[in-house]
This record gives structure tokens, sequence and C-alpha cells, in this order.
């Protein structure tokens, strides 16, 4: 029995000392050639950790859902708490130390801080950004619906309402900024008026001064450009001021945990992700649908497809990858039916919502 055991442990040692030999002749990039490294950078802490967290919760299920593939990915994660600093910072942390192939970032600010520093490096990035100049480059690309859809639905649904004054709150912030500037375009030959544009910088706390200038301006609605803290606070000063006027927005509402303060209140947003997205998710997190949340899971499925239709025995290229990623056409995806257009922009609906119960609904006109 001793020589047996001897014998048996002498083919293990010799079974090890192949492989380690077999191994370090390959290197380090040779033995995971196929695999594809994914950098998700998106506030994971901070006052919009809550938006973070339905990212990385729809990324992991995304992979978990893969089924099988000839490539094997991996997912990194780094928190930038939606700071453009910091969103930097994890940008050039993923490609020069973990080497990813893509990254997924969340954000017009970060997504215009990021989309330089991956075209330079010939990485892939998706943006989930109302900007589109984050998709401009070769490796750059957009999931997020078009800002001018959005602009379309709001105009439209201000012209069914019949209402004719408009007043803007704005965040002085890319996203807020571009989507006003096509908004003023769209309105050109309507006969809706923006009768007070009230703009403040990112940190501010105390909008009384600005809600004064803006009271007596005859609007007939609000419309608030912000982001979380500072949407919640300027809601309930609009509200503490004794106005009543109603307060709309485009997809601002929903950057917000306190969603009651807007409560019977209508906005412009993406359309209502699929039924079979939803349950999934809900089955895997016990948790409400956030912002992002379906456009980060279509993301992950995007660049895999691409990464699936390139048939090579070596790793594909984010090159190759970003060149497939152009030519995806209706693709079923938690946002529906989806294309990728020339400017690297995943086109999809924009609805009319509203807070009701203190959810988000689509409108049913």
């Amino acid at each position: 029995m001793s020589q047996l055991i001897k014998r048996i442990v002498g083919l293990i040692a010799v079974v090890a000392v192949v492989a380690t030999v077999y191994f370090a002749s390959k290197g380090p990039n040779e033995v995971s050639a196929k695999s594809i490294k994914i950098g998700v950078v998106a506030p994971l802490t901070g006052d919009l950790a809550f938006i973070g967290e339905g990212i990385r919760d729809s990324i992991l299920l995304a992979k978990e859902n893969l089924g099988d593939t000839q490539y094997t990915y991996e997912l990194i994660f780094e928190d930038d708490q939606l700071d453009s600093k910091m969103s930097a910072s994890a940008a050039n942390k993923l490609i020069s130390v973990d080497k990813v192939d893509a990254i997924v970032s969340f954000g017009s600010g970060p997504g215009n801080v990021i989309s330089p520093i991956a075209e330079q490096n010939k990485v892939v990035h998706f943006g989930i950004a109302t900007d589109p100049v984050v998709a401009k480059g070769e490796y750059n690309f957009i999931h997020w619906t078009p800002l001018a859809e959005e602009n379309r639905v709001f105009v439209a649904e201000l012209q069914r309402r019949g209402i004719k004054k408009l007043g803007i709150f704005e965040s002085n912030a890319q996203g807020a900024n571009a989507l006003i500037a096509d908004l003023k375009e769209k309105l050109k030959g309507t006969d809706i008026e923006i009768v007070t544009e009230q703009i403040f910088n990112s940190g501010e706390r105390d909008f009384r001064s600005i809600i004064a200038k803006a009271k007596d301006s005859g609007a007939q609605i609000y419309m608030l450009m912000a982001f979380s803290p500072e949407l919640e606070v300027l809601g309930k000063q609009i509200k503490e001021a004794g106005i009543n006027t109603p307060l709309t927005s485009v997809e601002c509402f929903e950057l917000s945990d306190q969603v009651d303060i807007f409560e019977g209140e209508w906005y412009v947003n993406s359309a209502d992700p699929t039924k079979d997205f939803t349950d999934k998710f809900a089955a895997k997190t016990s948790k409400n649908l956030t912002m992002g949340a379906a456009n980060a899971y279509d993301i992950i499925n995007l660049v895999v497809a691409a990464t699936e239709k390139v048939k090579s025995s070596e790793k594909p290229t984010p090159e190759q990858i970003a060149k497939e990623m152009t030519t995806i056409k209706n693709f079923s995806g938690a946002l529906g039916n989806l294309s990728v257009n020339e400017d690297g922009i995943v086109i999809s609906n924009a609805a009319v919502r509203m807070i009701k119960d203190g959810k988000p609904v689509t409108v049913e006109n």
C-alpha cells in the first residue's frame, strides 16, 4: 500500500511540474488570450450610490445570463461617485493596470472625461449618457435615448397640455446644458416660450433667491434639470416657497431616491424596459429598477454580441469589437429593439412618465 501511495504522489508531482512548465511557457497574455475584460465606472458610493448599485446588479445579471460564448468575460468595477476627476482616475487605472478591453460609464460628465482617454488608448467605451459628444470617435458609443428624441416627446407633451410658458432651473452640467441647448432649438417655430431660466452650480443648497426670481415669471410649469442632492433640495424649497406650479423634467426625477417629492408630476424619460428584463431583475435583486440599469444590461450584451462576431483564434482587439458594434441592427434588448447608428449611438424611444405611488410609470395617452 505504501508503494502505491508513493507512486500516486510521484505521478501528481510530475503532472504539476509539466503543467507549471506549460503555462509558464505560454505567458500570462496567452493563458488568458480569450478573456475579455470590461471595466465599469459608476457611482457606487455617495448620493447616487443607489444608481450605481442598480447598474452593477444589472451588469452582473447580464453576465450570469450570457450562456455559451467562445470568449470569457471578466468584470472590474470602479467607484467614481459621479465625480469627473474620479472618473478619469478610474478609467486610467482600468486601462493601465487592469488592461481592460472595454469601459462602461454612467453620466455625461464622466462620459466626456473618459471618452478621449478611451479613444487615445484604443479601448471601447460605452457611456450611459445624454450628451452625444460622449460618442465622438471610433471607440466611443452611447446607449441612452438620444436627447433630440427626448426633447421631441417633451415639446409634444407641452403642446398637448396647452403649456406655452416654461420656466427652467438648470444645473451647470454638461448633460443638462446639452439637453437645454437642443430643447431651445426644438422650441423654435412653436408658441412655447421660456419665460425664466435659472442656472446654478453643483453643490448649491440654497435656491431661495433664484426661486424668487422665477416666481413672478408667469411660468405654467417648471422644468428641473438637476441631480441629487440638488434636485431634492430644489424641489422642497420650491414647495416651501408656497409655489404650486407643476414641476417636470427630462430624466432627472429618476435620479432621485426620494421620488415622493415629485408625486403626481409628469416628465420624459426612456421607454419602459421589457417585462422579461424587469422580471429577471426583480427576481435576482428584489429591488426597484433604477435609472440606467436596463441600459447597462444592454451594453454588456451589445459588447458581447460584437465580440462574439469576431471569429479568430486570437483574442479580438478593441478595434475589431468597435467595428462589429456599428453593424448591430435589430438587437433584442432590455429596452426593446435596438440598433447602433453610424455615430455610435444606440437608438431607442422616449416616453412620457410620471411618479405614481412613489414609482415611475409610463403614461398611457
